[in-house]
């Protein structure tokens, strides 16, 4: 049986990679005080287009970052205060049927990340995959 032409698209955005905030020293949750993120390449560190930030927190003790679908390497800033960090995806990319109706999905494999070291002191990939309708942490970032 074929798929249905309007249903022959992507029934889901779940190529996000979700990310926690652990203390450095106590390995506890912790938060960053005005957080802005937005994508390398969007802007850069000193331009202030609104229309370019992706998420701005008062204070944010996780968040989500949308990996792009047409690559297999994604890079944000994330912004504490004053200071700024850059970190890197790198993963694959794989389609996946959803339903006997012709729905399909964006999997992904992260298979490294980097960062910088401004505020992210490390890091930790608990998952590396992300699947279609799955809800959990994927990263760790200690903080300082």
């Amino acid at each position: 049986m074929a798929c249905n032409p309007e249903d022959d698209r992507l029934l889901s955005y779940q190529h996000t990679v979700q990310v926690g905030l652990y203390s450095a020293h106590t390995k506890q949750d912790t938060t960053l005080i005005n957080v802005t993120i937005w994508g390398a390449g969007v802007r850069d560190t000193s331009a202030t287009k609104k229309d370019s930030v992706l998420y701005k927190y008062d204070e944010a003790g996780a968040f989500f970052l949308n990996l792009n679908m047409n690559a297999d390497t994604t890079q944000f800033f994330i912004k504490s205060r004053t200071l700024v960090d850059k970190v890197t995806f790198h993963y694959k990319r794989k389609l996946q049927p959803v339903s006997g109706a012709g729905g399909i999905t964006m999997d992904m494999h992260i298979d490294t990340m980097f960062h910088t070291n401004q505020c992210i002191h490390s890091s930790k990939l608990v998952h590396k995959d992300i699947k279609y309708k799955e809800d959990r942490e994927n990263v760790q970032l200690f903080i300082y």
